[in-house]
């Protein structure tokens, strides 16, 4: 071969060579394009995405916090609700308490009013055959007097005796 084929041969070569370098760097330009572009979209569906999670984000922690606020009131009802079930409950013990001291208060009133009934009896027996001996004594009816005398006695002694067992119990206020 001659030199110059050899020199063709070369620049041909050297041609070939820079146009394959050519298009290497041509398609590898093309490929990080593409890539750098398929990146940026890539990114952009992200940033996206990642926005509409931040905004669901926010949505979601708005709404959570509102649910809070609103089972922290419940609660706060709620507990002023047992306070005032307690302070009930309270009320009706002592309610309670005051209806059995009356009742009992009661009961002791019906006592004492049969105890009086039955002393207003006795006094009222005394006080009967007393009248009837001055009765009798005025009009000098002294058989009268003499055989009546000892039962009146015994019924004011059984009224005195009834109504100091009546003091001694419940006083005389």
């Amino acid at each position: 071969m001659d030199e110059h084929a050899s020199n063709t041969f070369r620049r041909r070569l050297a041609v070939v060579a820079l146009v394959a370098a050519f298009l290497a760097l041509a398609g590898g330009v093309a490929y990080f394009a593409q890539a750098s572009h398929d990146n940026r979209e890539s990114a952009s569906k992200w940033r996206a995405r990642a926005q509409a999670s931040d905004k669901l984000l926010r949505a979601r922690t708005h709404q959570l916090n509102e649910r809070s606020k609103a089972l922290n009131r419940t609660a706060k009802a709620l507990s002023r609700s047992e306070r005032d079930v307690a302070r009930l409950e309270r009320r009706q013990r002592v309610l309670a308490d005051e209806k059995a001291q009356i009742e009992d208060q009661r009961g002791a009133m019906l006592v004492q009013t049969s105890q009086l009934a039955q002393l207003a009896d006795a006094q009222r027996v005394c006080s009967d055959g007393l009248a009837r001996l001055l009765s009798a004594f005025a009009e000098e009816d002294y058989v009268t007097v003499e055989l009546e005398a000892a039962t009146v006695d015994e019924d004011c002694r059984r009224a005195r005796e009834s109504f100091a067992a009546f003091e001694a119990q419940y006083g005389t206020g």
